[in-house]
């Protein structure tokens, strides 16, 4: 086939002959493409030629032999016929041939269409399969989207038909007209008024609706519908009881003749709101002896007192829910979840209010009984298991958010968990006092290099705010389990962190100390064990720097404090307090408007809440975490083999270099004085090294303009810090040796400086090298903490289960009734089942870890 040439290769010849060329070229695919004769339609092979094409999908052109032998034979093999485009002033010249072009396009997006509509009638399913794993999550977004408009007008229509009162006869008796519908009875909900009498007498507690007036009306269940002479329904009131179990042996009467009558009326709350009900009175026909429930008997069916004489009583249920609500919801309010009971009250048809005094406080008596009964099983639900008494880490933080308003007004009566998680403030006051007696406190923030901590400071005065409480002081293990917390009242003062490390070191060997300003805590803890020899054993544990926290401490500091570069210290992180920070922080949105005593319950129960919910997952934690860490120890080793080979250093050369670093960090501080030629030297080499890592962590660590602008106000300190250490080592210096511009040494990305022309290697490198090295360490120290913490909590178990097996087997303890010691062996052994549950996950857990 024959075609035009491209515009960019020479032809040989006139123009004139190269155009008759053409348009002979022309002429011959009309005749081709054109209507031609009846023959050659009868031969649809001649229409249909299948081209060639390269690896981009564009046609080949063919050299096509002439038969006649006159005319262009052969023509440059880039020739595309197809691309062929003819000149704007012979266009109508070539019309036939576009058209009979467009009409080849159709055809093929015919037949490509058809091809499509085959593929989809698919009887057997074979590209389901594949079908559903092309799709994406857009995809099925968009069909979901799409399948949810197209169902709209249905699922109005829906609900518009069921809202339509038919006239239907009773399910139960299917005699009368059903005028009383039951949901809570599917799937015979459907009642006539004497069949709903009967069944609902014993289920008060059913959301009825009446149908009697055309629509769906609640029905409250002190309502009933009779029938009246003319036959118009009409609604009544009926006593309801309260549903409990009655008493298998009233008295010894032997005809057991009772009437069951409406007694004292209470209020019951439960999980859809206000009751107004009714308490039974038992009556023996025969001797007349009368029974009504009591508190043993309310308590026996799932029932609690509102108050002394239970005119209202709640049911345990709806305490369990609140408690669950305030640990996953930890902002919700106690008036947001009472004024929720009152919207369901309504709802459902009946009336009255709920008081929220009452309930807190009920709920309160209800968690302080339950506290008592675990003390008997000696549940500590403030420590960890995977610990124990053998501690990695301790991390303590404060929390400025949990603050508490004075103006409340309230009782100073002490809470129901007093000392339970909570220091008692008169102790921690006292602390405090004793040590400011002792040892006078330097005024101002901490300072390390250029940044200021508000936590870094050994005294403050009382907010003039309107707060009594200013915040709360936690300390938590390396799992996130909450173990102690305090009030504090001036700010973060190092007092505080120092009297949680004296309780928490009570009972238990901590090797790390964890704080967010350790560089700072750590001198004012060796002055204060120097007045107080008692506390000198606070000096074995080890101090550990927060590693995210280290970041923003100068770069000397980060190296001699980091907890990265602490031996023995694993993947220890410091910052697991400010995990349950973030839980906290949403509890004080609700309790800083408290009263003391409830304020502290309050926290108490959702630190319990949350304890147990990190116990609960804790062996699961561990084992996904010992293989992720197997995980990265392996290709953290490779990368450490790959830098050897890289800059060329055995094992010895790169631990040299990791020294060098540490006698850097080690060295003089930051202070140093004009004259100092070496101390310029370190502090121009840690002010460099440190503006150059902010500037990564600058876009990496932070998401907001906020924190970006706080590193940009240290970088630019840095700086001028730097440019005033260059101008007093150049003054020292000649020449030759001086440092050049900050910019010119800040744009290097190894820095190279005067004096390290001998080893050639910049301090920024020997850090790289520093940060794997130390990396390597902790990761494979992680392995044997981790182990160890796997161990620990399966020990935990097994002396769990062997002191619940004793208790069990112990004989009748004073003290408690027959009944009391009855149910305490009961809940014993429903302990033991739920911890033999418990080991067995935990051991399948912990045996894929072994094997």
């Amino acid at each position: 086939m024959a075609g035009r040439s491209d515009a960019n290769t020479p032809h040989s010849g006139e123009p004139d002959d190269e155009l008759d060329n053409i348009l002979a070229d022309l002429q011959d695919e009309s005749e081709k493409y054109g209507a031609g004769t009846k023959a050659k339609r009868k031969k649809p092979e001649k229409l249909v030629r299948w081209k060639k094409r390269d690896q981009y999908g564009r046609l080949i052109a063919e050299t096509q032999q002439s038969s006649g032998g006159a005319g262009p034979s052969s023509h440059p093999k880039d020739t595309c016929p197809v691309h062929m485009v003819p000149c704007p002033d012979d266009a109508s010249n070539y019309a036939p041939l576009q058209v009979q072009l467009q009409e080849a396009h159709k055809a093929l997006d015919t037949q490509l269409q058809l091809l499509q509509e085959s593929l989809e009638d698919d009887p057997l399913a074979c590209s389901e399969g594949s079908e559903m794993l092309t799709r994406t999550w857009d995809m099925r977004q968009t069909q979901s989207e799409e399948k949810w408009e197209n169902a709209r007008p249905n699922l109005l229509e829906s609900m518009l038909s069921a809202e339509w009162t038919l006239d239907q006869s009773c399910d139960h008796c299917h005699t009368k007209r059903a005028v009383i519908r039951c949901r809570d009875c599917l799937p015979k909900h459907l009642f006539c008024s004497d069949c709903d009498l009967s069944v609902h007498r014993n289920y008060v507690l059913h959301n009825r609706d009446s149908v009697v007036e055309g629509f769906y009306k609640a029905l409250p269940p002190t309502c009933r519908i009779v029938q009246d002479g003319s036959g118009a329904h009409e609604i009544s009131e009926k006593a309801c009881l309260l549903p409990i179990a009655s008493p298998h042996n009233l008295c010894n009467c032997d005809t057991q003749d009772i009437a069951i009558n409406a007694g004292r009326a209470i209020i019951l709350v439960e999980i859809n709101g206000r009751y107004d009900l009714s308490l039974p009175l038992v009556t023996c026909k025969s001797c007349l002896k009368t029974w009504t429930p009591g508190l043993k008997d309310l308590q026996s069916n799932g029932y609690w007192p509102g108050n002394v004489d239970f005119q209202t009583i709640y049911s345990t249920d709806v305490f369990r829910t609140f408690e669950e609500f305030k640990v996953s919801a930890p902002g919700l309010s106690r008036q947001a979840f009472v004024r929720m009971l009152d919207n369901r009250t309504s709802n459902f048809g009946r009336a009255g209010r709920i008081s929220g005094d009452s309930f807190q406080r009920s709920f309160l008596e209800w968690t302080y009984c339950r506290h008592e009964k675990e003390k008997l099983l000696a549940v500590d639900h403030f420590s960890c298991p995977a610990c124990m008494e053998d501690i990695a880490a301790i991390s303590v933080d404060g929390n400025r958010k949990m603050y508490r308003f004075n103006r409340t007004k309230g009782t100073d009566e002490s809470g129901y968990f007093d000392g339970a998680f909570f220091s008692k403030d008169k102790e921690v006051a006292e602390f405090v006092e004793g040590i400011r007696n002792r040892i006078r406190p330097v005024s101002g923030r901490g300072v390390c290099g250029k940044s200021q901590w508000k936590a870094a400071r050994e005294t403050a005065k009382k907010s003039g705010s309107k707060v009594d409480e200013e915040g709360v002081e936690v300390a938590v293990c390396r799992h996130g389990i909450l173990f102690k917390a305090l009030n504090m009242f001036r700010g973060e003062i190092y007092a505080y962190p120092l009297f949680l490390q004296k309780e928490v070191s009570l009972g238990h060997n901590i090797q790390f100390f964890c704080t967010d300003i350790m560089c700072k805590y750590y001198p004012y803890l060796q002055k204060v064990c120097e007045a107080f020899p008692d506390l000198v054993p606070l000096l074995q544990m080890k101090p550990f720097l927060s590693v995210m926290h280290a970041k923003g401490h100068s770069g000397k500091c980060e190296v001699q404090w980091g907890g990265r570069n602490q031996e023995g210290a694993g993947m220890t992180v410091g910052e697991e307090v400010e995990q349950v920070n973030s839980f906290l922080s949403r509890v004080g949105l609700t309790t800083k408007y408290m009263t003391k005593s409830a304020r502290t319950d309050m926290i108490t129960l959702q630190a319990r809440g949350w304890n147990m919910r990190k116990k609960s997952n804790l062996h699961e934690y561990l084992s996904q975490r010992y293989v992720k860490i197997m995980k990265r120890t392996r290709e953290m080793e490779q990368e450490v083999e790959a830098l050897k080979v890289e800059l060329g250093k055995t094992e010895v050369e790169l631990q040299q270099w990791v020294t060098d670093v540490k006698d850097w960090a080690a060295a003089t501080p930051n202070d140093i004085s004009p004259d100092d030629a070496p101390g310029l030297q370190r502090v121009m080499e840690g002010l460099a090294l440190s503006i150059q890592q902010k500037k990564v962590d600058k876009y990496r660590q932070t998401d907001s303009n906020k924190a970006r602008q706080r590193i940009q106000t240290k970088i630019a300190k840095d700086k001028t810090k730097l440019s005033q250490a260059m101008d007093f080592y150049n003054r020292l210096v000649s020449a030759e040796d001086a440092v050049g511009p900050v910019d010119v040494i800040l744009a290097a990305e190894c820095p190279l400086w005067p004096w390290d022309k001998d080893s050639d290697v910049p301090l920024k490198e020997k850090k790289a090298v520093f940060d794997k090295v130390m990396l390597l360490r902790r990761l494979k120290e992680e392995d044997g903490i981790l182990l160890k913490e796997m161990q620990q909590h399966w020990q935990f178990l097994c002396r769990t289960s062997r002191r619940l097996q004793e208790f069990k087997g112990m004989g009748y303890q004073s003290g408690l009734s027959m009944e009391a010691y009855e149910g305490l062996r009961c809940i014993l052994q429903g302990q033991l089942e739920t911890l033999k549950r418990q080991m067995r996950e935990v051991k399948s857990a912990y045996m894929h870890v072994v094997d």
